[in-house]
């Protein structure tokens, strides 16, 4: 029996509109964040908001003589700051290292969220406007003991302040340059996430790095901080239900994860893990449950869906890797690599038609010769098997 594993994310806000009504006002039911004696006594040292975003004296004073400099002043200022980037980074080094500015600075290496945040470091010196997008990028997967790590991706924009000054101007869309690291045609965009929710993302990738390293204090006390910067993101409430767990306080985790599905827009690995708690106190039927509700989101990431759906077939839970590979091939039909997984899961479910006529969806969206041949071999074989039975 496999052991099941928690989903760490390394999910963001939604825009509500509300239309006006003659009705009179509802009181809501305001859900408040639990309250874990833990969580507020955390005193490990954790960034400020200036420590992660200020550059050192050396290097402000470098990057303005470039940005000042007479043979620039014909660039706008968006490009400046992007073609500084361009020229001082040459070479960037992928790290996965979760740097503050004067480091990704300094060592020329990080992660996507280290380049964000260095990016926003230069535009605030550059008094030129930012703004973050999501990405829902391939998973990067490790494995830590009970815990699937994957991480998420971030790009930044950056605006032409000129073009946004002229007031008798309208854009559709405002003219920018995007800075992006390790672009993949496998891509899709995500909504643009508020300053606050990235700073907590960075708050909350420094937290996982502490979990994993069994600095629980550290965990809590760096999660405290991206709680107060965006208390309702999903990612944040979900990894201080896992570091409560690891503690071993079940109750507590049971109340960030209920806390979380009421005021989270993305709940699909919050309930993912609730079952995963239940699951582990023996409350198999709960869990159960939870995990057959999940058929009835329709949260839009077609990497996640596929994380569960391969964690389900690793658990030999064919019908829900069924269920999840399903949603996973339905948002990126064009993806062939989704449609394979979930003809695997059909065959392995005892649907061999269902895998055949997958199967050949995938075949027929292979671009590539070679591959295009192994699906073609795979066909056959499956039609084979399906000849002798």
């Amino acid at each position: 029996m496999h052991k099941p594993l928690y989903l760490l994310g390394l999910g963001f806000s939604c825009l509500c509109l509300s239309a006006c009504s003659s009705a009179p006002p509802q009181v809501a039911n305001v859900a408040v964040l639990p309250y874990s004696a833990l969580l507020e006594s955390a005193t490990a040292d954790t960034p400020t908001f200036d420590d992660i975003f200020q550059l050192s004296a050396s290097q402000q004073a470098e990057f303005l003589a470039y940005f000042n400099a007479p043979v620039h002043q014909n660039v706008a200022a968006h490009r400046r700051v992007y073609q500084f980037l361009s020229q001082h980074l040459s070479g960037f080094d992928y790290q996965g290292k979760n740097y503050t500015a004067t480091q990704a600075y300094a060592l020329k290496s990080g992660n996507c969220i280290s380049l964000a945040v260095l990016t926003k470091a230069l535009a605030d010196l550059a008094g030129v406007e930012i703004e973050f997008q999501s990405i829902v990028s391939a998973p990067v997967l490790s494995f830590e003991r009970d815990l699937m790590v994957s991480s998420d991706h971030v790009r930044t924009f950056l605006y032409d302040p000129a073009a946004i000054a002229e007031k008798d101007k309208f854009y559709f869309i405002k003219p920018s340059l995007v800075i992006d690291y390790l672009p993949s045609a496998a891509d899709i965009t995500g909504p643009r996430i508020t300053q606050q929710t990235f700073v907590a993302m960075f708050y909350r990738n420094l937290a996982a790095d502490a979990l994993l390293a069994e600095q629980y204090e550290q965990a809590l006390a760096l999660l405290k901080t991206a709680l107060q910067y965006a208390p309702d993101y999903s990612a944040v409430i979900n990894l201080a239900a896992v570091v409560h767990r690891r503690m071993n306080e079940m109750q507590l985790a049971e109340q960030f994860y209920q806390y979380g599905l009421d005021v989270s827009a993305s709940k699909v690995t919050l309930l993912t893990n609730y079952a995963v708690l239940k699951q582990s106190q023996g409350e198999q039927d709960t869990a159960q449950q939870m995990l057959q509700s999940l058929s009835s989101f329709n949260e839009y990431d077609p990497y996640l869906w596929y994380v569960l759906g391969k964690n389900a077939q690793q658990q030999s839970q064919y019908q829900e890797a069924v269920t999840y590979l399903y949603k996973a091939a339905e948002q990126a039909p064009y993806m062939h690599q989704l449609q394979l997984e979930l003809a695997l899961a059909y065959y392995r479910n005892n649907q061999p038609g269902r895998a055949l006529q997958v199967l050949s969806k995938a075949a027929e969206l292979v671009t590539d010769n070679n591959t295009q041949q192994r699906y073609h071999a795979k066909l056959e074989a499956l039609k084979l098997r399906q000849s002798a039975h």
